[in-house]
């Protein structure tokens, strides 16, 4: 028999058997629906050029990292109100905040993403959700000083920042 006649059934086999795994956009969007905010995840990673070829713990670090790099942003934000406030009742509240967004940008998500590095995925959870607590621990002292009133640009980053590191905590959990 010829063997060019073998050909279309060495192909369909082959091609039966490749890997079915998911790349790039696909497992972007894959992963990310799975999320309370799949936008916001799309975009965050998409953001990142590294998310192209990344498997799913490597999508989860990328989301660390932003998480971190928002945390950092937010808490120097914060800082800066602090020191341009002349409110002591306001001074109360942004101290709170700055100590809790600190710990998240200087100890919560450093330890995550070396946690996820050592596939420590208890670990990393256990920081991930510390830092998911950070706006609402600064949420809270604002209703709890009687005439402070938080800033709104500080009401709109602690909303973003709970929805990206709720994000990064739900991935967290989809990955074991």
């Amino acid at each position: 028999m010829n063997s060019l006649a073998w050909l279309p059934l060495f192909l369909l086999v082959n091609f039966l058997h490749q890997p079915t795994t998911l790349v790039g956009a696909d497992l972007i969007q894959e992963t990310c629906q799975k999320t309370r905010y799949p936008a916001l995840c799309v975009k965050t990673l998409k953001s990142n050029p590294r998310s192209s070829t990344a498997d799913v713990k490597g999508l989860v670090h990328i989301m660390l990292e932003a998480n971190l790099a928002n945390s950092k942003r937010t808490s120097a934000t914060v800082s800066k109100l602090l020191k341009e406030s002349g409110d002591k009742a306001l001074k109360k509240c942004l101290d709170v905040c700055a100590e809790v967004y600190d710990n998240a940008a200087n100890d919560d998500f450093p330890t995550a993403i070396q946690s996820l590095e050592k596939n420590d995925l208890g670990t990393a959870k256990i920081h991930v959700s510390n830092a998911f607590d950070a706006p609402g621990n600064c949420r809270d002292t604002f209703s709890e000083v009687p005439g402070a009133q938080a800033p709104p640009d500080l009401t709109k980053l602690d909303d973003y920042f709970e929805q990206l590191s709720i994000t990064a905590l739900i991935m967290l959990n989809n990955l074991g």
